[in-house]
């Protein structure tokens, strides 16, 4: 007889495949798509621009989103000797840098561009601040598109990050993204609900990445030209 785990993924992995099938699809029950409700004439023009992070080593993450994700450092504001801000983008020329443009010119349009990457260091302590992998926030994840996902893939392992997950692989069950604390307030979840979700997030992720940044947030790294997942 199988043991309970066991027991639990194989059933929670035949359901994800009998409701996923190869890909969720757009007339699968389990999936509800949002309306073709138009919004509202006065939020024309907004968009989210850019996300913040804590960080614990201003340098550091700096140097990991530029080597690791070609991410360009637009400035930084040291505003005292214990708290400095920066800001890290892509170049929007032609696409994330198809045709270069200068840090001027990236920060004449940083209020006309998306996909930002603020990082905030204020430390009076000494102390780390406790990355989401040790306790559950908002910040859930952050995601990533890739051109070539083996390419990114093998850039990830050449600057040792570390990788939970890796193209084609189950979703891990002894790691970061194993931790029910990881997803939300999980302490109540059986273990037959929590297979369920580790399994469906397998079929839906198969062609993902999942690593962590040096804080600890975790990213998925996903391919650009990924499959059309609610085609019917």
């Amino acid at each position: 007889m199988l043991p309970k785990a066991s027991t639990l993924l194989f059933l929670a992995w035949a359901k994800a495949s009998l409701v996923l099938g190869c890909v969720p699809r757009a007339d699968n029950p389990d999936l509800v798509l949002g309306p073709d409700t138009p919004t509202a004439p006065e939020t024309i023009g907004q968009f989210i621009n850019h996300v913040s992070l804590n960080v614990n080593n201003l340098t550091r993450s700096i140097e990991f989103y530029r080597d690791v994700f070609g991410m360009r450092h637009l400035f930084t504001f040291n505003l005292t000797p214990h708290i400095s801000f920066s800001y890290m983008s892509h170049s929007q020329g032609g696409r994330n840098g198809s045709a270069y443009q200068t840090t001027a010119e990236m920060l004449r349009f940083k209020n006309n561009n998306a996909g930002h990457l603020e990082f905030v260091y204020l430390n009076t302590t000494g102390n780390d601040i406790p990355g989401s992998p040790t306790q559950t926030s908002t910040l859930n994840h952050i995601g990533i598109i890739v051109p070539d996902l083996e390419a990114a893939q093998k850039r990830l392992e050449s600057y040792g990050v570390e990788i939970y997950k890796k193209i084609g692989a189950p979703m891990p069950t002894d790691a970061y993204t194993a931790n029910k604390s990881s997803v939300g307030d999980a302490s109540n979840l059986s273990d037959e609900e929590w297979a369920t979700f580790q399994a469906t997030m397998t079929e839906f992720n198969k062609l993902c990445i999942f690593a962590s940044d040096p804080d600890g947030n975790l990213l998925e790294i996903l391919p650009l030209n990924e499959p059309n997942i609610f085609a019917n």
